[in-house]
């Protein structure tokens, strides 16, 4: 069913879904070719236990929820749909859908838009609907950040289980609320050839942009010189001087907090002290989004001056972006598990912040398991007591399962120790 264009009372512009069989079609059969060229993901693997696992669940109405360490990761959904034979639905970020002839294809390959932190009504009402009505899997990313580390997976935000809360009250309006599972998702990224001499041209050009020669340490300490380098850079354009005896944990985090505390103080935002880092930098990402996103309404001088504000707003998303490449950061996360994986994923943040731009590494296979799911409807008549507690309790359910599955699959990982210094 092609849902009308409508627009919102706050005046965002909602893109339904469009699903096309024929355009989805061709756009499976680029998709390999544009997953090697552009993306240097290799190949797409789901063990088949995980497959049985999944189609147990046919004719039931499912949510899909990945976890969500690139940008790339849709892309990685969208290939499993073609192996497993389905076609899903995508939730996706607003922002998104802004190129007209990506907005086009995007639509008709059964992706459709929300704006973050809004009351996005006719997003919310098509996600409840798609949810109710189950013909189509739904895919959510239920962290709402790309932190870029692919051992690492942000708190999940309770909406994915509200909707499906949601849905089911609609469906109990007509007799016991059936089943409605949030199946678990594990994406993990691993590189597939040896991969030193990716590494040791990233550590170059690091080092070269910085000033450093560092060629007679080992791999691990380069990367670590380079990224006290970038630090304290960061640490100097803020004006910020760390204590003597501050570590590297507590300098990174205090650059982190001086970047939220500047972003909130300049789009005029109160955020709670107390509340997790992810969630405040959520609140921010979603409120510039809204002011950069929305449309205005009402005469001209009330148009002008929401511009205004917009053009205010819009350079914060390079401190938006700085803040994101620094999220998950910490010390330990390569010493921890010296993996060429994490050592990558180390290196693209850098490269990022000090060349502006993060090269594809690659080449690489992603791997995707399946967790056993939650049955929203096993605590629908708890949810109707206590809504809170109840997504809370399905959520954090859901957030330990991805990360079990993604903890086991750390044996696929490449050693460092396999490549020379």
């Amino acid at each position: 069913m092609e849902l009308n264009l409508r627009r919102n009372k706050r005046g965002v512009d909602f893109k339904p879904p469009k699903d096309n069989h024929l355009v989805l079609t061709l756009a499976y059969s680029m998709l390999p070719l544009i997953m090697r060229t552009m993306l240097k993901i290799k190949t797409v693997q789901v063990e088949e236990d995980d497959l049985v696992r999944l189609r147990q669940l046919e004719g039931q109405r499912v949510v899909l929820t990945p976890n969500h360490p690139t940008h790339w990761d849709p892309v990685v959904m969208f290939q499993f749909s073609k192996l497993f034979g389905e076609e899903f639905n995508y939730l996706a970020a607003r922002e998104l859908f802004d190129r007209a002839s990506l907005a086009w294809l995007l639509q008709r390959c059964g992706v459709y838009s929300v704006m973050r932190g809004t009351n996005d009504r006719e997003s919310f009402r098509t996600t409840v609907d798609l949810l109710t009505r189950g013909k189509r899997k739904l895919v959510m990313f239920p962290e709402g950040l790309t932190c870029w580390q692919n051992d690492t997976v942000m708190p999940f935000h309770g909406g994915v289980a509200l909707f499906g809360f949601w849905a089911l009250e609609e469906l109990a309006k007509k007799g016991p609320p059936p089943p409605l599972y949030l199946v678990p998702v594990s994406i993990k990224y691993i590189y597939v050839r040896n991969m030193q001499k990716e590494i040791t041209h990233s550590l170059t050009m690091l080092q070269r942009s910085l000033g450093l020669s560092l060629g007679h340490l080992s791999l691990y300490e380069q990367l670590r010189k380079v990224g006290e380098a970038v630090l304290a850079s960061a640490e100097s354009e803020y004006g910020v001087r760390p204590k003597p005896d501050a570590n590297l944990n507590t300098r990174i985090q205090n650059i982190k907090e001086l970047l939220v505390n500047r972003i909130a103080t300049g789009i005029g935002v109160n955020l709670k002290p107390d509340q997790p880092l992810a969630d405040r930098i959520r609140t921010l990402i979603n409120t510039v989004d809204q002011i950069v996103h929305e449309e205005p309404q009402g005469p001209d001088y009330k148009i002008d001056l929401h511009h205004q504000r917009q053009e205010q707003v819009k350079p914060f998303y390079d401190d938006l972006s700085r803040v994101l490449r620094f999220i998950a950061t910490y010390d330990g996360y390569v010493r921890e598990t010296l993996s060429v994986e994490r050592f990558l994923d180390t290196i693209g943040q850098l490269e990022r912040e000090v060349l502006g731009k993060r090269r594809k590494q690659g080449p690489r296979k992603a791997l995707i398991r399946i967790g056993e799911p939650v049955n929203l409807a096993d605590y629908f008549d708890r949810f109707k007591k206590e809504k809170r507690n109840t997504i809370e309790f399905a959520t954090t359910q859901l957030e330990s399962r991805v990360k079990k599955m993604l903890n086991e699959m750390g044996r696929f990982t490449v050693p460092l120790e396999k490549l020379s210094p």
